[in-house]
């Protein structure tokens, strides 16, 4: 499949939102980053808001795949795009005072050992702030697939104490974690899987050997979901969204 940056974008309901709510967690921070690191920043949409926040400051682009980097939608002399994997971060101990992450950490399965890397990176007083997906996310579109066989669908997600533990362990003080649920409103499956397909999160990466559905399985998911639903007009979809944030001090 060719990415296309114009259906991300317009497929990106749920991303763009988380966005906009954990930056403007960043007034919340009461210093000035100068060296900043968006991990999982893919075409940007979450790395933009930092020109007019922080215009000074010098922002990594960090993401695993280098086409959606390549199409990024910024064009900065203090953006700097680097590809690579989450739990190996090509960067120098005590790189960054910032380590931004909206909505990517649940791809690295590796949990543990991305967040030992965002604490080796960070400065003394740097910030980590992130959102990730939580266990309930696509709960719909879970069960409606697992009415039809027992293969799993769609990525497991995080519990949100694990996480706040995770960063405990790893040593980042006053960790604070918070969650809330995000339900979309769609007019039809077909809709709601375009729009995952579009943003990469369609099947599990463990998945993808097992060849295509067949259409008597989808069909039979399609008249789950209808079940599940009941008299409603449209197909909800739900993301748990967790939301943290914990300092590395001196």
């Amino acid at each position: 499949m060719i990415f296309n940056p114009d259906s991300y974008i317009e497929s990106a309901i749920v991303q763009k939102e988380i966005i906009s709510r954990l930056i403007e967690r960043t007034s919340l921070i009461n210093f000035i980053p100068e060296q900043i690191i968006d991990i999982g920043a893919g075409i940007g949409l979450s790395s933009r808001p930092f020109m007019d926040i922080f215009p000074n400051a010098k922002v990594n682009m960090y993401d695993k795949s280098i086409t959606s980097l390549n199409k990024s939608i910024i064009q900065s002399e203090n953006f700097y795009k680097v590809c690579g994997d989450f739990a190996s971060l090509p960067f120098k101990d005590d790189s960054f005072d910032l380590v931004f992450s909206a909505s990517a950490l649940h791809w690295n399965y590796n949990i543990g050992q991305t967040i030992q890397e965002i604490f080796r990176i960070l400065k003394p007083s740097g910030l980590l702030l992130f959102s990730t997906f939580g266990k309930d996310t696509l709960k719909e579109y879970k069960d409606a697939w697992a009415m039809v066989d027992s293969n799993q669908h769609v990525n497991e997600f995080f519990d949100m104490h694990n996480l706040g533990d995770l960063l405990y362990k790893v040593g980042l003080k006053d960790p604070v974690m918070d969650s809330e649920k995000i339900v979309i409103q769609y007019d039809s499956v077909r809709q709601i899987q375009l729009d995952l397909k579009n943003i990469g999160s369609f099947l599990m990466q463990r998945e993808r050997g097992l060849g295509l559905t067949s259409k008597g399985k989808m069909q039979n998911m399609y008249k789950s979901y209808e079940e599940l639903k009941g008299p409603q007009t449209t197909y909800p979809l739900t993301y748990e969204v967790i939301y943290g944030h914990a300092w590395k001090t001196l």
